[in-house]
């Protein structure tokens, strides 16, 4: 029994041995520095859409802090713009995709310049909800800012304005489309951090 117990031992042992060498004991491990720093854009996390608003953030810089503000807007403006025409085509896409549209070319296309006319009249009543203005290393002022509108206020302009159009008002299913509206303004809460 002894002599067993010693075999046992002398084996374990000697796999004990055979695994730190094989480890080769302990490695340091460098690191490199990878020259990435993030940087902290002022306003940017106010920025992102939810369900419930279009948001966009944008900046701007010059000599004179009031086109600074202005580039700032100008260039969060054309953002909102941007998201706001990309989600309502795609849900015009959808919508279309699922009524009985006869010439579905010509309902998406009349749709969509009455929407960039939606959202030219929309973009004048956005919200500021973040705003920072300093100066950089170079003088410049340099503004960051960021903006919303509603979601409602897109849509309800979309359908007043629908409302008006004879032509538009005979294939427009209001349910359908703001179920469509709605499950992209998810889909865009979902997308944002």
């Amino acid at each position: 029994m002894k002599m067993k117990m010693k075999g046992i031992l002398s084996i374990t042992m000697m796999f004990a041995v055979v695994g730190f060498m094989s480890c080769g004991g302990p490695k340091e491990t460098a690191k490199k520095d990878s020259g990435f720093q993030e940087i902290n854009i002022p306003c940017q996390d106010k920025g992102y859409s939810d369900a419930e608003f279009f948001r966009a953030a944008g900046s701007g810089k010059s000599a004179n802090m009031a086109t600074s503000k202005d580039k700032a807007m100008l260039n969060a403006k054309t953002r909102l713009a941007g998201l706001i025409n990309s989600t309502i085509k795609s849900v015009t896409e959808q919508y279309t995709n699922e009524i009985d549209v006869g010439d579905a070319s010509e309902f998406e296309q009349s749709f969509e310049q009455m929407t960039r006319d939606v959202v030219k009249q929309q973009l004048v009543e956005v919200a500021v909800t973040c705003e920072k203005t300093g100066t950089g290393t170079s003088g410049q002022y340099e503004t960051y800012l960021a903006i919303e509108v509603k979601k409602d206020h897109i849509y309800n302009g979309i359908d007043e304005k629908i409302s008006k159009d004879k032509k538009l008002q005979l294939k427009y299913d209001r349910m359908k489309f703001k179920e469509k509206f709605d499950e992209e303004m998810d889909k865009l809460e979902r997308e944002n951090p």
